[in-house]
């Protein structure tokens, strides 16, 4: 059934014997407008209150805190202010010898012209004499004019095009800062191999002036490596069978623990020295 009807089923079967359900709790329940999500509008906070009076400011004219032993400060004291009532501190008193006689003529200063203080004012309005300019006519041509100013005018709200990388002349190409980076390597190569085998030469020579050094295959150094390995993981068992012990009584436990050490660390040397990229070169 539609949820409308279910939802009239579960309002029937909860009201008693002989009530109808009204419509204002049916709607209530249910309704499509209740799917739209309502966009939450935010209200903007109103500016913090800021008094415009001091508030450091002492009370004055207050009977607050006057009674009783512990007064506030400024409580009823009352502040005057400068020529508050009668005018201003620097008043000069009247001459009481210069008063105004009878009959005597007042003094007036002489009538002037009235002008506005404002000189941005509005023009005046025209008068019913003043006509305005007609006939006036222009042998400007508006048609050829509007097409010469389209045809010029640089067009706008086209951006930038992406430059097309497959129209690259060296498109597909291998850089030439590669090949010279190859180079370099090729050269610092063979002198490393020159270098190695100049110094086994001269080594060899010292000792044993009449051996030949040969430079070993690859087989034969993977073979090497795996019998290093094999031999690594013999001591390394041997040695983790006593590197519990803590206690070391005995001079034996210690030469034997420290030379177990000594060949595991030979050995992991050999074996980066073989796994390093380059000839290895043996006497014959």
């Amino acid at each position: 059934r539609p949820p409308a009807q279910l939802a009239l089923l579960s309002v029937s079967s909860s009201c008693p014997t002989g009530s109808q359900p009204t419509r204002t709790s049916t709607m209530a329940r249910e309704s499509i407008y209740n799917l739209v999500p309502e966009q939450y509008v935010e209200q903007p906070k109103p500016p913090m209150y800021r008094s415009q009076h001091d508030p450091s400011a002492p009370v004055t004219g207050s009977t607050f805190g006057t009674h009783g032993t512990t007064q506030l400060h400024g409580a009823g004291i009352v502040k005057k202010r400068g020529a508050a009532t009668f005018g201003p501190s620097n008043k000069t008193n009247p001459n009481p010898q210069t008063y105004l006689k009878r009959g005597a003529p007042l003094e007036l200063p002489a009538p002037t012209a009235f002008k506005y203080r404002d000189a941005s004012r509005k023009p005046s309005v025209p008068k019913v004499e003043d006509r305005p300019v007609m006939g006036i006519q222009t042998a400007k041509n508006f048609i050829t004019a509007n097409a010469v100013e389209a045809i010029l005018q640089v067009p706008q709200g086209l951006g930038e095009t992406e430059p097309d990388y497959l129209a690259k002349a060296d498109y597909g190409k291998v850089p030439e800062y590669l090949g010279q980076v190859k180079e370099e390597i090729r050269r610092e190569n063979d002198m490393i191999d020159a270098y190695v085998m100049e110094m086994g030469r001269a080594q060899g020579a010292v000792e044993e002036p009449g051996e030949e050094l040969i430079e070993m295959s690859a087989a034969e150094r993977s073979e090497l490596v795996r019998a290093l390995k094999r031999k690594w993981d013999a001591v390394n068992a041997k040695y983790q069978k006593m590197a519990h012990t803590v206690k070391l009584d005995t001079v034996g436990k210690v030469k034997r623990k420290e030379g177990m050490e000594k060949e595991l660390v030979q050995i992991e040397a050999d074996i980066e020295r073989l796994e390093r990229p380059g000839p290895v070169y043996v006497s014959s």
